[in-house]
């Protein structure tokens, strides 16, 4: 696939922590054109600043070109939908108006943006599952990139089975899903054949530096006393909380260092993890100062609950830590047990502690070279040779014969999906 046009209507803000969809972008972008529209929400900003920054877009494009062949649009205001603090029973009623108003205002900005730069017919590119979108420009391809099970995130609690609904009828629409883990792909297959399993992938040679013995440790985390055991990326719902506690107070001589957004719930369990003396928050660092914060990292956690959303994830912050070398030890994650090689997989808050302890001895060079060579596999190029692979098919069969279509597809489902 080369020379498209591909409009994404991006649910992060380009400048916000990298993730899925802006390495996906960004590597779509060496052989294609990406238009990059930023979501309206950012959850870093209140509502009343939202409105600020996004008034201006209802009146002209805000735009800049970060890469070569990637621009990136200022999205316009979104509708609140109020389920934190509506009544189930009146949401009902509610929600589905919100989606539609909030998917008239995306499409009217989304064909400005279509007339500005001159496309007719682009790869449309979606991460959120509004169908109210779908249908009303014309398109090449419709492909939903599903990397997160958004019902059934706490806070979506009171309307999952709106969101169900919405995402299976979204699911059944578009031309092709992509679906981060092996749940997200069997989920949506049932309503779409052209279901494809697309893991998260590691920006291998940014991570890769942890290795260099020339990189230097940062400031912040140079003074902290060793070992350090680390978990690096968004700190959110995901996070065990109370694992993190009783880790740090049973063993006070390991340092617990979380790196990245703090944006843990709430709860008597984070305050008292942040009161902790051996507990060290170090905040938001951008992509490229990771590899640093993680070559300082004796053992590597990915200290997830196994409940709701979290038990579909595929944590991008595996291969990322592979890439490093780290010695890795999580909680008992389905999408990881292929992985028990490399990862520590532990099935008990005791046992995780012994699997730290364990991780803590093992350096040796053997090691860290199986750990590198399974990030080397899972890069995000190698996830982007796919993207390509598959729209190509997807792209060439929509112009050709269905006998054509249906001799090509078993290769490629034998290549990308879950069996």
């Amino acid at each position: 696939m080369e020379g498209e046009t591909i409009l994404c209507a991006s649910p992060r803000m380009w400048h916000s922590l990298w993730r899925e969809t802006q390495y996906v972008m960004s590597g779509l972008a060496k052989k294609n054109r990406v238009l990059y529209v930023e979501p309206g929400r950012d959850s870093d900003e209140s509502r009343f600043v939202e409105m600020k920054r996004t008034f201006s877009s209802h009146l002209a494009l805000n735009t800049y070109e970060p890469l070569e062949n990637l621009i990136v649009i200022e999205g316009v205001g979104e509708v609140p939908n109020f389920r934190e603090v509506l009544p189930r029973s009146i949401l009902r009623l509610t929600y589905p108006c919100v989606l539609r108003m909030n998917a008239q205002l995306a499409v009217q900005h989304l064909r400005r943006v279509l007339r500005a730069f001159g496309v007719k017919s682009p790869i449309f590119w979606l991460s959120t599952p509004n169908p109210h979108v779908l249908g009303r420009f014309e398109t090449k391809l419709t492909c939903y990139h599903n990397y997160d099970e958004f019902p059934n995130f706490t806070k979506n609690a009171r309307i999952k089975a709106l969101l169900r609904q919405s995402d299976n009828e979204f699911s059944s629409k578009v031309d092709v899903v992509l679906a981060t883990s092996q749940s997200q792909c069997r989920q949506r297959k049932m309503v779409n054949p052209h279901t494809y399993l697309l893991h998260n992938g590691v920006d291998f040679e940014t991570f890769h530096r942890a290795l260099d013995p020339d990189l230097p440790r940062p400031a912040d985390i140079s003074r902290i006393p060793g070992p350090i055991i680390g978990c690096a990326g968004w700190l959110g719902y995901q996070i065990d909380v109370e694992l993190l506690n009783w880790m740090a107070k049973t063993h006070p001589d390991w340092s617990i260092v979380l790196v990245g957004p703090n944006e843990l719930p709430d709860s008597p369990a984070k305050k008292e993890l942040q009161s902790l003396p051996n507990v060290y928050f170090l905040g938001k660092k951008s992509r490229t100062e990771l590899a640093a914060y993680l070559k300082a990292f004796d053992v590597a956690l990915i200290p997830y609950l196994l409940e709701g959303y979290v038990l579909t994830a595929y944590p991008m912050k595996l291969h990322e830590y592979l890439a490093a070398g780290r010695a890795i030890v999580s909680t008992a994650l389905p999408e990881l047990e292929p992985y028990h090689s490399v990862v520590r997989i532990a099935r008990s808050p005791d046992q995780f502690i012994d699997l730290v302890q364990e991780a803590l001895r093992d350096h040796l060079p053997e090691s860290i070279q199986a750990r590198v060579k399974v990030a080397q596999e899972n890069s995000w190029d190698c996830r982007v040779e796919a993207i390509h692979q598959i729209l190509d098919h997807h792209l060439q069969a929509k112009g050709s014969v269905s006998g054509a279509q249906n001799n090509y597809l078993p290769t490629l489902r034998s290549l990308f999906d879950e069996n």
